[in-house]
C-alpha cells in the first residue's frame, strides 16, 4: 500500500527502473507512483553504459530550431520532424532540471556547462558528465533522487501483462516472488527500454528485449514500423509473432 494514498487504484504504476522510467516517476509527482523493476533500480539500465553526452541548444549561439535541424539533417529522411522539434525544445530545461538534482555534469571556467562539438552539430552543444560517464552519472543522480522522495514506491517484479477494464488498461499483472499477483493502477507507464538484447551483438544489457512493446501489443496497442520514419504506416500486432 502507497504511504501517499490509502487507495491503491489511485497509483500510477512505471514498468521500468531505467533513465525514463526514473524520470517519469519524479516528474509525476505529485501524484502516488509505484516503480516495477525486476532489478535493482538502474543496474539493468542501458543509460548507465552510455558513454557519451547529452544534446541541447544551451549555448548563446544556439536555439533548439538549428539544433532541430542538424538533427533531421544527420537522420537523412529517416527522422520525425515533429519528434525532432519536441525533443530539441525540451533539452535546455532537461538538463537544468537534471543539475538541479545534483547531476554532475562538467563546467567551464566560467561556472557554465562545458559545451562540446561533436559531429552532425553546427554548434557546441553537447554536455558531458565525469568526461565519458555521462550515462552513469545521471542515472546515479535519478536512482538518488528517486529513492529520497517519499511519493514513490519501489517495487520488485517482473511485468507480464498488462490488466484492463472496459475503459482501458487499468493495472499490471506480475510475477512476485515465485507468484502471479495483480497491481491496480489509474495509469500504467512502460519505460522498458528497446530491443538491442534480441541481437547477437549490442550494446544494450541482454535484458533490454523489448518487453514493453510486447506488453503494449498483447494490450491491443498500435505500434509504429518503422520506428523514427515520420510517415511511418501503423500496425497493429494482436500477440507477438511466433519464431522458428
Amino acid at each position: 500500500m502507497d504511504a501517499i494514498s490509502s487507495r491503491p487504484q489511485d497509483r500510477v504504476v512505471v514498468i521500468g527502473a531505467g533513465i525514463a522510467g526514473l524520470a517519469t516517476a519524479l516528474r509525476l509527482a505529485p501524484l502516488p507512483v509505484l516503480l516495477l523493476t525486476s532489478a535493482p533500480v538502474g543496474a539493468a539500465a542501458a543509460t548507465g553504459w552510455a558513454q557519451g553526452g547529452i544534446a541541447a541548444a544551451l549555448g548563446p549561439d544556439d536555439d533548439p530550431t538549428l539544433h532541430a535541424a542538424d538533427t533531421l539533417a544527420a537522420a537523412a529522411g529517416l527522422g520525425d520532424p515533429g519528434v525532432a522539434r519536441r525533443v530539441t525544445e525540451a533539452a535546455p530545461g532537461c538538463i537544468v532540471w537534471l543539475a538541479e538534482l545534483g547531476a554532475p555534469f562538467d563546467r567551464s571556467d566560467d561556472g557554465g556547462f562545458a559545451l562540446g562539438l561533436e559531429a552532425a552539430h553546427g554548434r557546441r552543444r553537447i554536455v558531458h558528465a565525469g568526461g565519458d560517464g555521462t550515462g552513469a552519472a545521471v542515472l546515479h543522480t535519478l536512482a538518488r533522487a528517486v529513492e529520497a522522495d517519499p511519493r514513490i514506491t519501489l517495487r520488485h517484479a517482473r511485468a507480464t501483462a498488462l490488466l484492463r477494464d472496459e475503459a482501458g488498461v487499468c493495472g499490471v499483472l506480475a510475477w512476485e516472488d515465485g507468484a502471479p499477483v495483480a497491481i491496480p493502477a489509474r495509469a500504467v507507464v512502460l519505460a522498458t527500454g528497446g530491443v538491442g538484447g534480441l541481437y547477437a551483438h549490442t550494446t544494450n544489457p541482454l535484458g533490454v528485449a523489448g518487453t514493453g512493446l510486447a506488453l503494449a501489443a498483447r494490450a491491443g496497442a498500435v505500434l509504429r514500423w518503422p520506428p523514427g520514419r515520420g510517415g511511418a504506416r501503423a500496425r497493429r500486432w494482436s500477440r507477438p509473432r511466433a519464431s522458428g
